[in-house]
């Protein structure tokens, strides 16, 4: 399999993208290169965990970097971390990029949205987040899966 960068004729839009694509030996695109997804989880009361949905990036995906995104309340000792499966059972954290594993609550001012990203290990994805000492009204997570990035 190769990644390379191309031209992808969306057929949801009509519109012409460049982006990387994933091809087999012989040049044929195998599957357009990301996939993003927006879990609207809504209320989540203070210091508490919410799991998203694992995300199945399919048998032998082509995804080499998994961005995680929160947008919600800035909220003290709040965490995102990105976890990976094989089998959809045994959930790890995803290798950090620079070895950061998980976004943390950093500043006296937080901030209403930050994100993480890692490497898949694995067929499955998902986001833990860790609410901290505001409780949530309106929190959406965001998970997106890229290739060759």
């Amino acid at each position: 399999m190769s990644v390379i960068e191309g031209i992808y004729h969306n057929p949801d839009t009509g519109t012409d993208e460049r982006r990387a694509l994933a091809c087999d030996a012989n040049g044929r695109l195998l599957i357009a290169s990301s996939r993003a997804v927006s879990f609207p989880v809504g209320s989540v009361a203070n210091n508490t965990q919410t799991l998203t949905a694992p995300l199945d990036l399919g048998d032998g995906h082509p995804y080499t970097i998994l961005i995680a995104r929160k947008n919600g309340l800035a909220s003290p000792k709040e965490a995102l971390q990105i976890q990976t499966s094989i089998d959809g059972s045994l959930w790890l954290p995803a290798p950090g990029l620079l070895f950061a594993m998980e976004a943390r609550f950093v500043s006296s001012k937080g901030m209403a949205s930050f994100n993480v990203r890692g490497h898949p290990v694995g067929r499955y994805a998902r986001i833990l987040y860790q609410n901290g000492d505001v409780a949530q009204t309106d929190l959406v997570l965001e998970l997106a899966a890229l290739a060759g990035a």
